[in-house]
Protein backbone atom coordinates (compact mmCIF):
# COMPACT_ATOMS: atom_id res chain seq x y z
CA UNK A 1 0.00 0.00 0.00
CA UNK A 2 1.52 3.25 -1.08
CA UNK A 3 0.98 6.04 1.63
CA UNK A 4 0.94 9.56 0.01
CA UNK A 5 3.34 11.65 1.97
CA UNK A 6 3.68 16.18 1.64
CA UNK A 7 6.73 17.62 2.20
CA UNK A 8 6.89 19.93 5.12
CA UNK A 9 7.91 22.60 2.92
CA UNK A 10 4.50 22.51 1.15
CA UNK A 11 2.59 23.02 3.70
CA UNK A 12 4.42 25.86 4.80
CA UNK A 13 4.05 27.19 1.96
CA UNK A 14 0.15 26.31 1.87
CA UNK A 15 -0.15 28.04 5.38
CA UNK A 16 1.87 31.29 4.76
CA UNK A 17 -0.49 31.53 0.75
CA UNK A 18 -3.22 31.53 3.32
CA UNK A 19 -1.64 33.99 5.90
CA UNK A 20 -1.34 36.46 3.03
CA UNK A 21 -4.83 36.01 1.63
CA UNK A 22 -6.13 36.88 4.84
CA UNK A 23 -4.29 39.87 4.71
CA UNK A 24 -4.63 41.50 1.43
CA UNK A 25 -8.58 40.84 2.26
CA UNK A 26 -8.13 42.87 5.58
CA UNK A 27 -6.83 45.88 3.89
CA UNK A 28 -8.79 45.38 0.92
CA UNK A 29 -12.29 45.72 3.59
CA UNK A 30 -10.54 48.53 5.21
CA UNK A 31 -9.94 50.75 1.78
CA UNK A 32 -13.23 49.62 0.96
CA UNK A 33 -14.83 50.33 3.92
CA UNK A 34 -13.76 54.06 4.04
CA UNK A 35 -14.41 54.64 0.47
CA UNK A 36 -17.93 53.97 1.24
CA UNK A 37 -17.75 55.77 4.42
CA UNK A 38 -16.54 58.92 2.78
CA UNK A 39 -18.90 58.40 0.18
CA UNK A 40 -21.93 58.30 2.41
CA UNK A 41 -20.67 61.33 3.81
CA UNK A 42 -20.68 62.85 0.13
CA UNK A 43 -23.80 61.65 0.18
CA UNK A 44 -25.28 63.01 3.15
CA UNK A 45 -24.04 66.45 2.44
CA UNK A 46 -25.37 66.79 -0.82
CA UNK A 47 -28.79 65.92 0.62
CA UNK A 48 -28.56 68.33 3.81
CA UNK A 49 -28.22 70.93 0.74
CA UNK A 50 -31.25 69.59 -0.94
CA UNK A 51 -33.63 69.11 2.08
CA UNK A 52 -32.73 72.60 3.36
CA UNK A 53 -33.27 74.05 0.02
CA UNK A 54 -36.63 72.16 -0.08
CA UNK A 55 -37.82 73.52 3.22
CA UNK A 56 -37.02 76.75 2.72
CA UNK A 57 -39.13 76.62 -0.32
CA UNK A 58 -41.96 75.34 1.29
CA UNK A 59 -41.23 78.28 4.23
CA UNK A 60 -41.73 80.79 1.36
CA UNK A 61 -45.21 78.62 0.02
CA UNK A 62 -43.86 77.34 -3.10
CA UNK A 63 -45.12 73.54 -3.57
CA UNK A 64 -42.76 71.17 -3.89
CA UNK A 65 -42.70 69.86 -7.35
CA UNK A 66 -43.91 66.35 -7.67
CA UNK A 67 -40.51 65.19 -10.05
CA UNK A 68 -38.47 65.93 -6.38
CA UNK A 69 -40.32 63.31 -4.90
CA UNK A 70 -40.77 60.73 -7.71
CA UNK A 71 -36.56 60.74 -8.04
CA UNK A 72 -36.41 60.87 -3.91
CA UNK A 73 -38.28 57.33 -4.00
CA UNK A 74 -36.28 55.85 -6.86
CA UNK A 75 -33.11 57.05 -4.60
CA UNK A 76 -33.82 55.56 -1.47
CA UNK A 77 -34.78 52.26 -3.04
CA UNK A 78 -31.10 52.12 -2.52
CA UNK A 79 -30.49 50.90 1.33
CA UNK A 80 -27.10 52.91 0.83
CA UNK A 81 -29.37 56.36 -0.02
CA UNK A 82 -31.61 55.61 2.96
CA UNK A 83 -28.97 55.59 5.52
CA UNK A 84 -27.64 59.43 3.62
CA UNK A 85 -31.38 60.27 3.88
CA UNK A 86 -31.39 59.49 7.82
CA UNK A 87 -27.85 61.12 8.21
CA UNK A 88 -29.13 64.31 6.36
CA UNK A 89 -32.30 64.84 8.78
CA UNK A 90 -29.58 64.31 11.73
CA UNK A 91 -27.87 67.09 10.52
CA UNK A 92 -30.79 69.40 9.55
CA UNK A 93 -32.47 68.82 12.95
CA UNK A 94 -29.42 69.71 14.32
CA UNK A 95 -29.06 73.08 12.48
CA UNK A 96 -32.52 74.02 12.66
CA UNK A 97 -35.44 73.96 15.27
CA UNK A 98 -37.82 70.76 15.74
CA UNK A 99 -40.44 72.82 14.52
CA UNK A 100 -38.86 73.76 10.60
CA UNK A 101 -38.89 70.05 9.48
CA UNK A 102 -42.81 68.85 10.63
CA UNK A 103 -44.09 70.17 7.73
CA UNK A 104 -41.09 68.33 5.85
CA UNK A 105 -41.32 65.12 7.05
CA UNK A 106 -45.23 65.45 6.66
CA UNK A 107 -44.62 64.78 2.68
CA UNK A 108 -42.46 61.97 3.51
CA UNK A 109 -45.29 60.33 4.18
CA UNK A 110 -46.05 59.87 0.62
CA UNK A 111 -42.50 58.88 -0.36
CA UNK A 112 -42.26 55.96 2.61
CA UNK A 113 -45.71 54.68 1.71
CA UNK A 114 -44.14 53.92 -2.01
CA UNK A 115 -40.93 52.38 -0.06
CA UNK A 116 -43.30 50.15 1.36
CA UNK A 117 -43.73 47.26 -1.39
CA UNK A 118 -39.62 48.00 -2.13
CA UNK A 119 -38.65 46.95 1.59
CA UNK A 120 -40.93 44.55 2.24
CA UNK A 121 -39.10 41.98 -0.36
CA UNK A 122 -35.72 42.76 1.36
CA UNK A 123 -34.02 41.06 4.70
CA UNK A 124 -34.94 41.45 8.29
CA UNK A 125 -32.22 43.50 8.88
CA UNK A 126 -33.39 46.25 6.00
CA UNK A 127 -37.03 45.87 7.60
CA UNK A 128 -35.85 46.34 10.90
CA UNK A 129 -33.69 49.42 9.85
CA UNK A 130 -36.69 50.97 7.86
CA UNK A 131 -39.29 50.27 10.45
CA UNK A 132 -36.65 52.60 12.54
CA UNK A 133 -36.96 55.67 10.56
CA UNK A 134 -40.44 55.89 10.50
CA UNK A 135 -40.52 56.02 14.35
CA UNK A 136 -37.59 58.41 14.47
CA UNK A 137 -38.83 60.71 12.13
CA UNK A 138 -42.21 60.49 12.92
CA UNK A 139 -43.24 59.62 9.97
CA UNK A 140 -47.51 58.86 9.94
CA UNK A 141 -48.03 60.22 13.28
CA UNK A 142 -51.19 61.28 14.01
CA UNK A 143 -52.84 59.90 11.00
CA UNK A 144 -56.00 58.00 12.40
CA UNK A 145 -56.96 56.15 8.93
CA UNK A 146 -55.13 52.62 8.04
CA UNK A 147 -52.88 53.01 5.13
CA UNK A 148 -50.16 50.86 3.48
CA UNK A 149 -47.24 52.00 6.23
CA UNK A 150 -49.57 51.18 9.01
CA UNK A 151 -50.75 47.63 7.23
CA UNK A 152 -46.67 47.05 6.54
CA UNK A 153 -46.34 48.04 10.34
CA UNK A 154 -48.92 45.22 11.49
CA UNK A 155 -47.48 42.75 9.24
CA UNK A 156 -44.10 42.57 10.50
CA UNK A 157 -45.39 42.53 14.10
CA UNK A 158 -45.67 38.40 13.10
CA UNK A 159 -41.69 38.44 12.01
CA UNK A 160 -39.65 35.90 13.88
CA UNK A 161 -37.08 38.20 13.92
CA UNK A 162 -37.06 40.14 17.50
CA UNK A 163 -35.88 43.19 16.05
CA UNK A 164 -38.46 43.53 13.52
CA UNK A 165 -41.19 43.37 15.61
CA UNK A 166 -40.16 45.58 18.26
CA UNK A 167 -39.30 48.35 15.33
CA UNK A 168 -42.70 47.77 14.40
CA UNK A 169 -44.23 48.38 17.23
CA UNK A 170 -42.66 51.30 18.14
CA UNK A 171 -43.48 52.64 14.33
CA UNK A 172 -47.39 52.26 15.43
CA UNK A 173 -46.88 53.59 18.93
CA UNK A 174 -45.24 56.59 17.28
CA UNK A 175 -48.35 56.93 15.03
CA UNK A 176 -50.89 56.89 17.78
CA UNK A 177 -53.68 54.91 16.18
CA UNK A 178 -55.04 52.55 18.79
CA UNK A 179 -56.84 50.59 16.11
CA UNK A 180 -53.62 49.98 14.72
CA UNK A 181 -51.99 48.94 18.02
CA UNK A 182 -55.27 46.28 18.38
CA UNK A 183 -54.61 44.60 15.22
CA UNK A 184 -50.70 44.53 15.76
CA UNK A 185 -52.17 42.75 19.32
CA UNK A 186 -54.52 40.44 17.56
CA UNK A 187 -51.81 39.41 14.78
CA UNK A 188 -49.31 38.57 17.70
CA UNK A 189 -52.14 36.31 19.50
CA UNK A 190 -53.37 34.50 16.14
CA UNK A 191 -49.95 33.76 15.40
CA UNK A 192 -48.73 32.49 18.68
CA UNK A 193 -46.01 35.32 18.97
CA UNK A 194 -43.97 35.72 22.20
CA UNK A 195 -42.32 38.75 23.02
CA UNK A 196 -40.92 40.03 26.15
CA UNK A 197 -43.49 41.67 28.52
CA UNK A 198 -41.24 44.32 29.26
CA UNK A 199 -41.02 45.15 26.11
CA UNK A 200 -44.57 45.26 25.63
CA UNK A 201 -45.37 47.36 28.62
CA UNK A 202 -42.78 49.41 27.91
CA UNK A 203 -43.38 50.34 24.25
CA UNK A 204 -46.76 51.31 25.23
CA UNK A 205 -45.85 54.28 27.51
CA UNK A 206 -43.99 55.60 24.41
CA UNK A 207 -47.77 55.78 22.42
CA UNK A 208 -48.51 59.15 21.02
CA UNK A 209 -52.26 59.04 21.02
CA UNK A 210 -54.59 59.36 24.37
CA UNK A 211 -52.70 56.27 26.27
CA UNK A 212 -56.16 56.40 28.35
CA UNK A 213 -58.29 55.41 25.42
CA UNK A 214 -55.87 52.62 24.54
CA UNK A 215 -56.04 51.35 27.78
CA UNK A 216 -59.55 50.88 27.34
CA UNK A 217 -59.28 49.37 24.35
CA UNK A 218 -56.91 46.61 24.99
CA UNK A 219 -58.24 45.88 28.47
CA UNK A 220 -61.46 45.55 26.69
CA UNK A 221 -60.34 43.25 24.33
CA UNK A 222 -58.31 41.14 26.90
CA UNK A 223 -60.54 37.91 26.28
CA UNK A 224 -59.08 37.69 22.77
CA UNK A 225 -55.39 37.41 23.98
CA UNK A 226 -53.09 34.94 26.36
CA UNK A 227 -51.94 35.90 29.55
CA UNK A 228 -48.67 36.45 28.13
CA UNK A 229 -50.57 39.92 26.19
CA UNK A 230 -53.09 40.49 29.03
CA UNK A 231 -50.03 41.06 31.83
CA UNK A 232 -47.99 43.60 29.64
CA UNK A 233 -51.93 45.56 29.13
CA UNK A 234 -52.43 45.24 33.03
CA UNK A 235 -48.84 46.55 33.71
CA UNK A 236 -49.03 49.56 31.10
CA UNK A 237 -52.64 50.62 33.32
CA UNK A 238 -50.55 50.37 36.38
CA UNK A 239 -47.68 52.41 35.21
CA UNK A 240 -49.96 55.25 33.60
CA UNK A 241 -52.11 55.48 36.52
CA UNK A 242 -55.37 54.58 35.25
CA UNK A 243 -58.15 54.13 36.90
CA UNK A 244 -59.35 50.31 36.37
CA UNK A 245 -59.96 49.56 40.02
CA UNK A 246 -63.41 47.75 40.06
CA UNK A 247 -61.93 46.07 36.93
CA UNK A 248 -59.07 44.94 38.73
CA UNK A 249 -61.14 44.00 41.66
CA UNK A 250 -63.36 42.24 39.59
CA UNK A 251 -60.14 39.57 38.49
CA UNK A 252 -59.25 39.51 41.70
CA UNK A 253 -62.16 38.19 43.38
CA UNK A 254 -62.26 35.44 40.38
CA UNK A 255 -60.34 32.09 41.30
CA UNK A 256 -60.60 30.72 37.87
CA UNK A 257 -58.43 33.90 36.66
CA UNK A 258 -55.01 33.21 36.05
CA UNK A 259 -52.71 33.38 39.03
CA UNK A 260 -50.49 35.95 37.33
CA UNK A 261 -52.82 37.99 35.97
CA UNK A 262 -54.29 38.25 39.71
CA UNK A 263 -51.20 38.77 41.03
CA UNK A 264 -50.43 41.73 38.91
CA UNK A 265 -53.79 42.93 40.17
CA UNK A 266 -52.39 43.01 43.57
CA UNK A 267 -49.48 45.13 42.67
CA UNK A 268 -51.96 47.64 41.20
CA UNK A 269 -53.85 47.37 44.21
CA UNK A 270 -50.39 48.16 46.74
CA UNK A 271 -50.03 51.26 43.87
CA UNK A 272 -53.47 52.84 44.31
CA UNK A 273 -55.34 51.92 47.33
CA UNK A 274 -58.73 50.80 46.81
CA UNK A 275 -60.61 50.06 50.50
CA UNK A 276 -62.92 47.31 49.34
CA UNK A 277 -59.85 45.21 48.81
CA UNK A 278 -58.72 45.35 51.67
CA UNK A 279 -60.49 42.26 53.32
CA UNK A 280 -59.12 40.08 50.29
CA UNK A 281 -55.46 41.29 50.53
CA UNK A 282 -55.95 40.29 54.55
CA UNK A 283 -57.48 37.21 53.35
CA UNK A 284 -54.49 35.93 50.91
CA UNK A 285 -52.12 36.06 54.56
CA UNK A 286 -54.64 34.77 56.75
CA UNK A 287 -54.87 31.62 54.63
CA UNK A 288 -51.53 31.24 53.50
CA UNK A 289 -51.10 27.41 54.39
CA UNK A 290 -53.94 27.01 52.28
CA UNK A 291 -52.69 28.90 49.39
CA UNK A 292 -50.29 29.60 46.72
CA UNK A 293 -47.63 31.19 48.50
CA UNK A 294 -46.77 34.24 46.18
CA UNK A 295 -50.59 35.42 47.02
CA UNK A 296 -49.67 35.65 50.80
CA UNK A 297 -46.39 37.21 49.72
CA UNK A 298 -47.47 39.98 47.24
CA UNK A 299 -50.09 40.55 49.82
CA UNK A 300 -48.19 41.56 52.43
CA UNK A 301 -46.59 43.92 50.16
CA UNK A 302 -49.55 45.37 49.30
CA UNK A 303 -51.19 45.78 52.66
CA UNK A 304 -48.91 48.41 53.22
CA UNK A 305 -51.37 50.81 51.84
CA UNK A 306 -53.86 49.52 54.16
CA UNK A 307 -52.66 50.79 57.57
CA UNK A 308 -54.61 50.05 60.68
CA UNK A 309 -54.64 47.53 63.78
CA UNK A 310 -56.38 44.90 61.43
CA UNK A 311 -53.29 45.16 59.25
CA UNK A 312 -50.72 44.60 61.36
CA UNK A 313 -52.65 41.81 63.35
CA UNK A 314 -52.32 40.19 59.77
CA UNK A 315 -49.08 40.65 59.18
CA UNK A 316 -48.02 39.48 62.48
CA UNK A 317 -49.46 36.02 61.48
CA UNK A 318 -47.76 36.49 58.37
CA UNK A 319 -44.30 36.46 60.34
CA UNK A 320 -45.50 32.81 61.14
CA UNK A 321 -45.89 31.58 57.52
CA UNK A 322 -43.56 28.62 56.50
CA UNK A 323 -42.63 30.13 53.56
CA UNK A 324 -39.64 32.89 53.47
CA UNK A 325 -40.72 35.24 51.38
CA UNK A 326 -44.09 35.51 52.95
CA UNK A 327 -42.68 36.11 56.38
CA UNK A 328 -40.01 38.48 54.96
CA UNK A 329 -42.29 40.68 53.35
CA UNK A 330 -44.68 40.58 56.46
CA UNK A 331 -41.79 41.81 58.45
CA UNK A 332 -40.43 44.80 55.91
CA UNK A 333 -44.22 45.84 55.87
CA UNK A 334 -44.31 45.98 59.23
CA UNK A 335 -41.11 47.79 60.22
CA UNK A 336 -40.42 49.71 56.37
CA UNK A 337 -44.00 50.07 55.24
CA UNK A 338 -45.88 50.97 57.76
CA UNK A 339 -43.11 51.97 60.40
CA UNK A 340 -44.76 50.19 63.39
CA UNK A 341 -42.50 50.72 66.64
CA UNK A 342 -40.41 48.12 68.47
CA UNK A 343 -42.60 48.13 71.24
CA UNK A 344 -45.50 47.47 69.31
CA UNK A 345 -44.08 43.99 68.28
CA UNK A 346 -43.24 43.33 71.95
CA UNK A 347 -45.49 40.31 71.83
CA UNK A 348 -43.46 38.78 68.48
CA UNK A 349 -40.26 39.41 70.07
CA UNK A 350 -41.23 37.65 73.21
CA UNK A 351 -43.38 35.17 71.45
CA UNK A 352 -42.47 31.08 70.74
CA UNK A 353 -41.94 31.63 67.30
CA UNK A 354 -38.46 31.37 67.11
CA UNK A 355 -38.56 32.19 63.10
CA UNK A 356 -41.26 35.80 63.59
CA UNK A 357 -38.46 37.04 65.77
CA UNK A 358 -35.45 36.00 63.75
CA UNK A 359 -37.29 37.68 60.71
CA UNK A 360 -37.89 41.13 62.49
CA UNK A 361 -34.37 40.74 63.42
CA UNK A 362 -33.20 40.34 59.81
CA UNK A 363 -34.58 43.15 58.72
CA UNK A 364 -33.98 45.74 61.35
CA UNK A 365 -30.40 44.60 61.04
CA UNK A 366 -30.94 44.91 57.13
CA UNK A 367 -31.33 48.41 57.77
CA UNK A 368 -29.08 49.41 59.96
CA UNK A 369 -26.53 47.93 57.87
CA UNK A 370 -28.03 50.30 54.66
CA UNK A 371 -27.65 53.91 56.90
CA UNK A 372 -24.56 52.82 57.89
CA UNK A 373 -23.45 52.01 54.35
CA UNK A 374 -25.41 55.55 53.73
CA UNK A 375 -23.29 57.56 56.30
CA UNK A 376 -19.75 56.56 55.02
CA UNK A 377 -20.90 57.45 51.28
CA UNK A 378 -22.03 60.85 53.06
CA UNK A 379 -18.71 61.04 54.50
CA UNK A 380 -16.39 60.34 51.89
CA UNK A 381 -18.28 62.59 49.65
Amino acid sequence: MHILSIKPEVILYVYMASCIAVLVFNVLYIFIDKYRGRRLEHQSLEMVDEITGQIQQMEAGVDVREEYFTGLIRRLKKLEKLRAFELSMEEIRRQMPAGRTEKYLEQMRRVFLELVPVYEKRDEIEQAYFASLVEKFGIDKGHTAYDGLMDFMIRMVVHKGVFVRENALRALYMIGNKEAVLAAWEKMEDNEICHSKKLLSDGLLKFTGDRGELARLLFEHRSRFDTRLVLPVMQFIRFLGEDFRKEFLELLSKETVDKEIRLEAVRYFRKYPYEPVRALLQRFLQYHEYLDWEYAAVAAQALESYPGPDTVDCLKEGLKAVNWYVRLNSAETLIMGLKIPKKDLFDVYNGRDRYAREILNYVTEKIEIKGQEMELRETDV
